[in-house]
């Protein structure tokens, strides 16, 4: 199947650029058995309609930029891609590449990095790579993506029986210096609560019982003290990383904002110019929204007095990053609708669609809704991970498919029209136009303040897509995996 042909494509094609890789811990789980998180966009005004106004509280923490960007599009195929490829590269794992420099030319002991030929170390990194693009995340990637500066009170990793910030929260949350039950919080409380166990700091598959952490994160948002959120959100990734490394936690945390965060890199883009994934192929999903009728659901207003205003957020006005401005036409269309469109866009435009161009699909449908984060109890496997198209996509394609035209039987088949144009004779000519790729050979892409990595030729994106194309037909090996040295990762002290 189409779903089956992009896994197994994306899955096959991880070759690291030389300069970014680096010895660390390895990932024992599979793509399939990674649940991902994806955060639910909130509606705050209808909330503050239903008297749980909670803007201020977010105003003074500067994300309102943040929630903005929650009402988008995650790719559950990519993000898992990413993440089973993941390391962590921090200050013992760059130690570690200059110890295996030494090992190999002793000539370099006692030397600088840059002596070595290696990069400086400028800061703690989660490095991976999606289709051969390198793609690297740090706090300043979280400070570009969610547009907020990394300032403020961070504390993390506390020990939950002699710290002295229980006393101080449990005062703040529970109005009492000893802990309180769930039952006696406020509205406000429990939805902060809430919001920050979907999206700031996930949950994940586990209970909603909050650690110190989350208690101490939680307190700054009612007493609306400045919390250093990028760096709460980058700290979280990193726990969740190690612990799918180590004691395989097989959720990931922040899929709509690793999302974000590859369509700023230009994976997106990549993607968008082959014309060939579609979002059925990548899990394309959208989080389920917040507002007003979760109050019904928690019993904190009685359901009669709910209501539905106009101004509600909708998942369906979530938009895919794949393509833009195409016309309306799709493979399911018949020849010659697909022709007069073809023509009326040249007319328009004066620019040119090839029928290999056009998608197998409508883009621009409503997206389906993640799983919540409960619900997601069930394993899947690999099988069907890599053969099955996710239930609810099947529903809404064959729901929006248009209806075969009984006078149109002679129509050619999708597979023919694709010989016809020589697809692969296209690629291939165009990229031996092109010259070879230096993996050495990355740029760093700034976005605000933020950066990322992707190669700086963007003939290695050519050559990758066409070796993923050939593939198809294959059957996917099992790849193997090297027994790394381990890292242990030191929590920073607050500052």
């Amino acid at each position: 199947m189409a779903s089956s042909n992009a896994r197994q494509e994306i899955a096959s094609s991880n070759q690291e650029a030389s300069a970014y890789e680096i010895r660390g811990r390895t990932m024992s789980l599979e793509e399939w058995e990674l649940n991902v998180q994806v955060e639910n966009p909130v509606d705050l005004l209808s909330l503050s309609h239903h008297g749980c106004d909670l803007r201020g509280s977010y105003q003074a923490q500067d994300l309102m930029d943040y929630f903005g960007m929650l009402n988008g599009p995650t790719y559950l195929t990519l993000v898992r891609h990413f993440w089973v490829r993941a390391q962590i590269y921090d200050q013992k794992a760059s130690q570690l590449e200059m110890d295996e420099k030494v090992l190999i030319d002793r000539s370099l002991e006692g030397k600088t990095r840059e002596e070595m030929g290696l990069e400086p170390f400028r800061r703690e990194e989660i490095r991976s790579s999606i289709m051969g693009i390198p793609v690297v995340i740090s706090v300043d990637t979280i400070v570009g993506a969610i547009r907020r500066a990394s300032e403020g009170i961070f504390v993390y990793g506390l020990s939950n029986k002699k710290s002295p910030c229980i006393s101080i929260v449990n005062r703040t949350i529970f109005n009492s210096s000893t802990r309180g039950k769930y039952s006696e919080l406020s509205m406000r409380t429990k939805m902060l609560l809430k919001i920050q166990n979907e999206n700031l700091l996930p949950k994940g598959n586990g209970g909603d019982k909050p650690s110190l952490d989350h208690k101490v994160f939680l307190h700054f948002f009612l007493t609306r003290e400045r919390a250093n959120v990028p760096k709460y959100i980058f700290r979280h990734i990193i726990k969740n990383l190690k612990d799918s490394q180590t004691i395989k936690r097989n959720c990931i945390p922040y899929g709509r904002l690793i999302s974000e965060i590859l369509h700023q890199g230009g994976i997106l883009n990549a993607l968008k110019k082959v014309n060939y994934f579609t979002d059925a192929q990548l899990g394309t999903v959208t989080g389920k929204i917040i507002n007003g009728a979760i109050l019904i659901h928690m019993k904190l207003i009685r359901k009669e007095d709910h209501k539905v205003f106009s101004t509600n957020l909708k998942e369906s006005s979530v938009i895919s990053n794949l393509m833009d401005d195409f016309p309306p036409i799709c493979k399911q269309d018949p020849l010659e609708v697909r022709v007069m469109y073809m023509k009326e866009y040249f007319e328009t435009t004066g620019q040119t669609i090839k029928i290999s161009d056009i998608p197998d699909e409508m883009y621009g449908g409503a997206l389906p809704i993640a799983k919540s984060r409960k619900s997601q109890k069930r394993k899947m496997t690999e099988a069907k991970y890599l053969d099955d198209t996710p239930e609810q996509v099947a529903k809404i394609a064959k729901a929006t498919a248009p209806q075969p035209n009984p006078t149109s039987s002679d129509v050619p088949s999708f597979q023919q029209e694709a010989l016809e144009q020589d697809a692969f004779g296209v690629l291939n000519k165009k990229n031996r136009s092109k010259k070879q790729v230096d993996p050495e050979k990355v740029i760093e892409i700034n976005y605000g303040t933020s950066s990322s990595y992707i190669s700086s030729d963007s003939s290695e994106i050519d050559e990758s897509t066409l070796s993923l194309i050939r593939k198809i037909t294959k059957t996917p090996q099992k790849a193997t995996k090297s027994v790394p040295k381990k890292i242990d990762l030191v929590n920073q002290q607050p500052p």
